[in-house]
């Protein structure tokens, strides 16, 4: 019987860095193809681990691309990228009457501190777990591990919810039930095969 649904939150709850690159590319007059690419240098894995900071990361890819823009407008554009996935905080409302619901999350400290003010995450989610705080990143089978031995529940007993493949591909390996989510009425449907009700 399924107890717990795990959300990621990037481009499932919310829209994350995906984006951000074509705000970034108007300001510069650049490909974004090209922003995309200088945004992902190896410091974005260290941010989302919590080992250096959203100052340190910005200051890396100036360094690198030679930008001419400040950190304060990069950070300013990227905070204007997160924005809600219309449909997805419904059914995440009401899973939770029946459902303990949870994200498990890639992303940095900062903009977590950002959205949680931004969009009361502690209100819509019973448990929040994020990359930055312990650590690994999915598709890291530990991160999924982190959540199951956390929360003391069984594979079996947990949906797993993410827009990449590659992210369900360890938690479907551990036995945890998983939907690829391409948008909230697809959600709707795919959820509706896996669960009782959905709340």
């Amino acid at each position: 019987m399924v107890k717990v649904i795990i959300f990621d939150l990037a481009e499932v709850y919310l829209k994350g860095l995906l984006g951000v690159e074509h705000r970034i590319a108007e300001l510069l007059d650049l490909d974004p193809k090209t922003v995309y690419e200088s945004l992902h240098v190896p410091e974005l894995t260290l941010l989302f681990k919590g080992r250096i900071t959203e100052d340190e990361y910005w200051e890396r890819v100036i360094a690198i691309t030679g930008w001419n823009l400040d950190i304060q407008k990069l950070k300013k554009e990227v905070r204007a990228n997160f924005q809600e996935i219309q449909g997805t905080r419904e059914i995440i409302e009401a899973l939770r009457r029946k459902y303990t619901v949870v994200v498990l999350s890639v992303h940095a400290k900062e903009w977590i501190e950002y959205c949680r003010e931004q969009f009361r995450l502690s209100e819509l989610f019973h448990h929040e777990f994020y990359s930055f705080e312990y650590g690994v990143c999915k598709p890291d089978p530990q991160a999924y591990k982190h959540v199951l031995d956390k929360l003391n529940v069984q594979p079996e007993e947990c949906v797993f919810i993410d827009d990449h493949e590659r992210n369900l591909i360890p938690a479907r390996q551990l036995g945890i039930k998983t939907i690829r989510f391409n948008n909230p009425d697809q959600l709707k449907e795919e959820l509706k095969k896996v669960l009782v009700s959905l709340g």
